[in-house]
């Protein structure tokens, strides 16, 4: 189950960063339509190395896990777009034609 919630949160991260976008009520009426990624957008290869930190209040000493895989992968792939680009996605999702604009824009 933990897997589970990390490769979730993971998954999101990697939706925010490249395809997510519910700016546009009238274009984004669908959660496909809005860019959720499908399962196999997601790598499932990732090594996850756990912390085991009891928490005595949870159940049996456990605690939530699903949020903290969230914080990681976006601004992890925003920074490989700059580092392979050098052109900064301040705003997702970092789509073709975004990555697009900002080099032409660069020049």
């Amino acid at each position: 189950m933990v897997d589970g919630q990390i490769y979730g949160g993971l998954g999101q991260g990697i939706g925010l960063a490249l395809t997510e976008d519910f700016e546009d009520l009238k274009k984004h009426t669908s959660l496909a339509a809005c860019g959720l990624p499908y399962p196999k957008d997601i790598p499932d290869d990732i090594e996850i190395i756990y912390n085991v930190t009891p928490r005595p209040e949870g159940p049996f000493g456990a605690a939530g896990v699903g949020e903290a895989p969230l914080t990681a992968p976006h601004p992890a792939i925003l920074n490989a777009i700059y580092n392979a680009c050098g052109v900064r996605i301040t705003k997702g999702p970092a789509l073709p034609e975004v990555i697009k604009a900002a080099l032409e824009a660069k020049k």
